[in-house]
């Protein structure tokens, strides 16, 4: 390839990245949208180089106050001026060539090094049995902490990063290109940029199902290797010390169901059931013996207080819940 064609080559990318920039900022994208967008980026590495240019691109002029003229990013409460743009077709391609406008001024007004963010010691947070947190990290990111769950949060200059243990979370990452938000999670590290997902660890099991964006999930020990990329309304499932994944449809309202008080399951074991009430209540929970923990549970559990919740589960599945030294045992009925 000569030098010529590789330059027309890298900037049919940078337009197509802009093209794909405006169509994702609106509220009408779609999974399929989200899911061509994934196609598109993992179809040539100039790709990715160049969405990624861009997106630190946007977020710089933002901080520079350069993009509030061009068109705000997601989640900006509309402005007057912003009031009086063209929308549907017509937005897009005024926001696609807004971007392709601040590509240019970039050059001419910023120069190199622009972004710089405070670096914080690693913090760790945890919450008790029934208890739930939610957190504001220093750069925006929110984070609700699932009952007895713990995370070390360390946010750097170049990369935020977190260690997750045994835990369940609903992550809202706060959109930063310049600084990718990586999170260790058993032997799999989870890289963001900016999207919203449910990350659960328990028993040795990983499940991350996605609401908003893309994530990108790699071995821990192989971090430049391809990555399996989850885009919104999928869900990946890994049993630590296997090599595969699973990737699979989900309905993100179901695994996010546990922040708004209930637990939702289709086909798991009452093993995980019960390891779910003990962290929800603080108060041991468990199957007699392994034949009745393999025991299969499809049902919707409102977790208001520990006594009704058991009762369903009687109502629900064939056991009984019985109470003895302070713990509750379920047995098979019969």
């Amino acid at each position: 390839m000569t030098e010529e064609s590789g330059f027309r080559g890298e900037g049919r990318a940078a337009e197509e990245a802009a093209g794909w920039f405006a169509r994702l900022q609106g509220e009408a994208a779609t999974v399929d949208d989200w899911l061509a967008f994934e196609r598109w980026l993992s179809a040539a590495p100039a790709h990715a180089r160049a969405y990624e240019k861009l997106e630190k691109l946007w977020l710089d002029l933002d901080s520079a106050g350069i993009a509030h003229e061009l068109g705000e990013p997601p989640g900006r409460a509309p402005s007057a001026a912003r009031a009086q743009r063209p929308r549907g077709a017509g937005r897009r391609a005024w926001l696609a060539g807004g971007v392709l406008m601040a590509a240019g001024l970039a050059v001419a007004i910023l120069g190199p090094g622009l972004w710089s963010s405070r670096t914080a010691a690693a913090q760790a947070y945890r919450t008790a049995p029934g208890e739930l947190r939610t957190l504001t990290l220093v750069d925006g990111t929110q984070v609700r902490l699932n009952a007895a769950s713990q995370i070390t949060v360390s946010l750097g200059r170049h990369v935020r990063s977190v260690k997750m243990a045994d835990a369940e979370a609903v992550f809202d990452v706060a959109h930063d290109p310049a600084r990718p938000f990586l999170i260790a999670v058993g032997d799999r590290q989870v890289r963001v940029v900016g999207t919203r997902f449910n990350l659960r660890h328990r028993d040795g099991r990983v499940a991350l199902t996605v609401s908003r964006g893309v994530v990108e999930v790699r071995p821990a020990d192989a971090p430049d290797a391809r990555p399996t990329r989850v885009a919104m309304g999928q869900q990946l499932d890994h049993v630590e010390g296997q090599r595969v994944e699973t990737l699979s449809p989900a309905e993100p309202d179901a695994a996010f169901a546990w922040t708004n008080g209930q637990l939702i399951y289709r086909d798991r074991p009452l093993a995980e059931v019960a390891g779910d009430l003990s962290r929800r209540f603080g108060v041991p929970i468990r199957p007699a013996d392994a034949r009745t923990a393999a025991l299969r549970f499809t049902g919707v559990l409102v977790t208001d207080n520990e006594a009704d919740v058991l009762r369903r589960l009687e109502a629900y599945a064939p056991i009984r819940a019985e109470r003895a030294n302070g713990a509750v045992v379920l047995r098979r009925k019969g």
